[in-house]
């Protein structure tokens, strides 16, 4: 490090790779923090040379930069999308004292409607950035649109819709992450086992994200002739409400019996494999993300594989993205691909302490 150059809780931040506000508060000595997190800042701010009375000069003062985020509801607080939203609001929390100020905005994943509503909203406001989880895909179109016109840069998480001019995308290898799972699956399978696919979407032609994935997953079974060497099948459940579950997987194994295995393209495999355990069907289940929900039924042994995709880490990265571009005059990365954590259940507790 050049020592002429003044250390910043911004440079302790990269050497770590942990957030400002978590610094901030091992800095001055408030608020809990882990003792692996609080080593590795002591440790930085003895070899960075840090000076935590400088800290004021890197404040930005006298500019206020408004970021709208339009990410999907989370029903419950133990909803998937709760995991980014709280990731976002991190960190504006982090950079609040940088003059990072945050429009939180959610739509329903079931409602192409109230998307347009708040994307509206947040045109109104001509915000400095949006940060979009653009899983509407006609809609998500047409809001960048919007936005490029308007010179107002964004970045989108969890998802991307190709071809148009975000600073960055941040999340999953999305093709290969269903190509992961159809390994993960393929194993615990006998031979014969038909596979399930279960999209839980308001329509999958008007959803890009969950079609990547699907063919991610299919490209794992096809042959060098390009068929599937096992039968696959799909069905979409256009809401999470159980009655429909339990009525569209009745209606598909009645016709289906050879089924072995489902993978769930979302973060509700929960949902199916409490179907089975009702109904005693000893079926495979691979599905996404730790939400409260599938950590229940992984306990259980009921779902076989969890593939994480650090939502909230993405919100965060979001934050901090747009906070570079603005006061560091620094270009994100265009694509920032999280790491794609496979999860089972001897392994479940000790990384949930490690992301806590």
């Amino acid at each position: 490090m050049d020592r002429l150059k003044k250390t910043t809780i911004q440079d302790i931040a990269d050497y770590t790779d942990i957030s400002i506000g978590t610094i901030d508060r091992v800095i001055h000595n408030r608020g809990k923090v882990s003792r692996i997190k609080k080593e590795k800042i002591e440790e930085a701010i003895r070899v960075l040379d840090f000076n935590p009375n400088l800290l004021a000069r890197t404040l930005v003062l006298g500019k206020q930069y408004v970021i709208c985020s339009l990410l999907p509801e989370a029903m419950t607080p133990e909803h998937y999308w709760s995991l980014p939203k709280r990731g976002v609001e991190q960190g504006a929390q982090n950079y609040r004292d940088f003059g990072i100020e945050l429009d939180s905005r959610t739509y329903s994943l079931f409602d192409e409607s109230s998307f347009v509503e708040n994307a509206k909203a947040i045109l109104e406001r001509n915000p400095e950035g949006v940060i979009l989880a653009p899983l509407f895909e006609r809609e998500s179109t047409w809001f960048i649109r919007q936005l490029e016109k308007r010179k107002i840069p964004y970045v989108f998480i969890d998802a991307r819709i190709s071809g148009h001019k975000n600073l960055s995308y941040i999340g999953p290898d999305v093709k290969a992450s269903g190509y992961i799972a159809g390994k993960l699956l393929d194993p615990l399978l006998a031979d014969g086992d038909a596979i399930l696919i279960v999209n839980m979407v308001k329509g999958i032609g008007n959803s890009a994200h969950t079609g990547t994935i699907e063919r991610g997953f299919r490209d794992f079974f096809k042959t060098a002739e390009g068929k599937p060497r096992r039968k696959i099948g799909a069905i979409t459940i256009p809401s999470m409400d159980e009655r429909e579950v339990v009525r569209e997987l009745t209606k598909y194994y009645l016709r289906n019996p050879g089924t072995g295995g489902v993978f769930v393209t979302n973060s509700n495999a929960h949902l199916i494999s409490k179907y089975h355990t009702d109904h005693e069907l000893d079926i495979r289940v691979i599905g996404f993300d730790l939400v409260q929900g599938n950590i229940a039924e992984m306990k259980k042994g009921t779902i076989d594989f969890i593939i994480s995709q650090r939502p909230i880490y993405q919100g965060t990265q979001a934050v901090r993205s747009l906070f570079d571009f603005f006061v560091n005059k620094k270009m994100p990365t265009s694509i920032q691909y999280v790491p794609l954590d496979i999860i089972i259940k001897e392994s479940m507790d000790f990384y949930i302490r490690c992301q806590g």
